[in-house]
């Protein structure tokens, strides 16, 4: 199984990013450019450590540019690939598999502001 699309909107600095992952991926950057929101992210979807008082976002996660008038909402979606030759990885992830493509589970996180 690898980790095949990493998808974030309207999270702390970043508007929209979508990225396409292959082979081996490093994230490096200079300091304050959002390396570790982008991994904070990440763990909002896949960390079951993470605390319940930590997924529950406030206002000041939303991106900086968001109307939040128009009732914006945090998207974290990443996309899995190839686990479909190890049958527990399939029965676990068969009800994520997306429509557009199968052989592709997404798990997501979202956070409305209401």
């Amino acid at each position: 199984m690898r980790l095949a699309r990493l998808t974030v909107r309207n999270f702390r600095n970043f508007a929209g990013i979508d990225v396409p992952l292959v082979g081996n991926v490093v994230l490096l950057g200079e300091n304050r450019v959002g390396k570790s929101n982008l991994l904070f992210a990440i763990r909002l979807v896949l960390d079951p450590t993470l605390p319940d008082s930590a997924r529950q976002l406030k206002l000041s996660d939303f991106w900086d540019g968001c109307d939040l008038t128009q009732n914006p909402q945090i998207e974290v979606h990443l996309d899995f690939a190839e686990f479909d030759g190890d049958d527990a990885l399939v029965a676990l992830l068969t009800d994520f598999r997306t429509a557009a493509d199968p052989k592709v589970a997404r798990l997501s996180y979202v956070y409305r502001f209401i």
